[in-house]
């Protein structure tokens, strides 16, 4: 891959966040408030550059980031200017969260208004799920801990972190640490009741995974005009109402074939008949699997299943169907979506382990995480490539540019003039 060849460059990507626009955050959130070095803008793009640049980042290597010939050209921060790990992990805990939250909501109205109508309109389907972070016990003050302590192992302490994502970023993100937290049928509607709040024209389309089982959960949606659409299991206890299928029904799902499509009463707790109508796509795949265990014992064996059940609330007062069976597969496999952006955050923005332990700077880790997913989106769909391929591209092409600058300002070549007004405007 050529970087010569790519549609758009890193620092045209990063001009898409104007400097006023942070000053002024900045200004009504009172971030930099008895603030002398590490001001809000200053975290703010420390965060970004290290996590586009840097490995596993570490407090010790933004330090060295802060102190770096490259991150200060780049933004036009004195030479002498300088921060120890001990600053940073003291201002993490304790500046002001107001000032990333608002930063976050307006950066991804801003790139988010760069997509097509199409694109946008894609943008409706919402994946929700969680991922957990964990942490040794000593450095973790918060968390919960799952499973039992291993003999002669520091005990682990996890953060679940519960996100809404539209293939473009995500649109909520909770950091959720109380024990209760565990379950995901506490987890997910925490989200989506966030969610249905904010969508108030009930555009959205929310797609989860059999994490969420419980009922109410189901009922809380529909009756908020949301809709959604899930997976149960295949024992889950209903009542057939009445089936949707016909001669004509369309039975091709792709890798699966329909069997069922059905108006079902579900279940609750105490084991009685409720009377709201869910409807519930059943599906077998084609090709029968293996469901044989496998000979080292019950450890290793990971149950398959030939059927999957979908479960939604997708049909009008009347009855009328207004997705079809394989609408509902499609939408169902796309929630994978959400799985590679987890990925993406964990491998290559140092989402998989705490960069800060105190629960304000885990919340400020997060949505600078976010944030930078955000610009690298917007990278790798304008130049048509994979996650990892745009991190990298981006990376190398900030470093050229840095290159570029400096050889331009300290030859008072041609591109002098240019260069020091970019440095003046502090762009990107």
């Amino acid at each position: 891959m050529q970087l010569d060849k790519l549609k758009v460059s890193a620092p045209s990507v990063l001009r898409l966040i104007p400097d006023e626009l942070l000053a002024k955050l900045a200004r009504d959130t009172k971030v930099d408030y008895c603030a002398k070095v590490l001001k809000g803008e200053r975290l703010f793009y420390l965060l970004v550059y290290a996590f586009l640049c840097a490995d596993r980042l570490s407090q010790r290597k933004l330090e060295t980031v802060f102190s770096s010939q490259q991150f200060k050209s780049l933004f036009n921060f004195s030479v002498d200017m300088k921060v120890t790990r001990s600053s940073i992990s003291t201002r993490l805990s304790t500046i002001g969260l107001d000032f990333f939250e608002q930063a976050y909501e307006l950066i991804y109205n801003k790139l988010s208004s760069l997509y097509t109508e199409k694109e946008i309109s894609d943008m409706y389907l919402v994946r929700i799920d969680s991922s957990m972070v964990a942490e040794t016990c000593n450095k973790l003050k918060q968390g919960f801990t799952v499973g039992r302590k291993s003999e002669g192992k520091d005990d682990r302490r996890q953060i679940k972190y519960t996100m809404a994502y539209d293939g473009f970023a995500a649109k909520l993100a909770e950091v959720l640490s109380e024990p209760t937290y565990l379950s995901e049928d506490k987890a997910m509607p925490k989200v989506l009741d966030g969610l249905i709040k904010k969508d108030k024209n009930h555009q959205n389309l929310y797609v989860f995974d059999r994490g969420l089982t419980a009922l109410d959960s189901y009922k809380k949606v529909s009756q908020a005009d949301a809709v959604f659409v899930g997976r149960i299991n295949t024992n889950r206890k209903m009542k057939v109402v009445r089936s949707l299928m016909t001669d004509e029904t369309d039975r091709d799902l792709g890798k699966m074939e329909l069997t069922d499509d059905v108006i079902v009463h579900l279940y609750n707790r105490g084991h009685e008949e409720d009377s709201q109508e869910f409807r519930v796509v059943k599906a077998t795949f084609k090709e029968r699997k293996n469901t044989m265990r496998k000979p080292s014992g019950r450890a290793n064996f990971k149950k398959v299943e030939q059927d999957v059940y979908f479960i939604t609330n997708v049909t009008n007062a009347t009855g009328e169907l207004c997705l079809t069976p394989q609408e509902i597969a499609e939408t169902y496999r796309r929630r994978w979506d959400i799985e590679v952006f987890y990925r993406f955050l964990k491998q290559e923005l140092s989402f998989s382990h705490f960069l800060s332990t105190s629960d304000n700077g885990i919340k400020v880790i997060l949505y600078m995480t976010l944030i930078t997913a955000m610009l690298i989106m917007i990278y790798k769909r304008l130049n048509g490539i994979g996650y990892s391929d745009a991190k990298f591209c981006f990376k190398l092409q900030l470093e050229d540019w840095i290159i570029d600058l400096n050889v331009a300002i300290k030859t008072c070549g041609p591109e002098y003039k240019k260069a020091m007004q970019a440095v003046r405007n502090r762009i990107p």
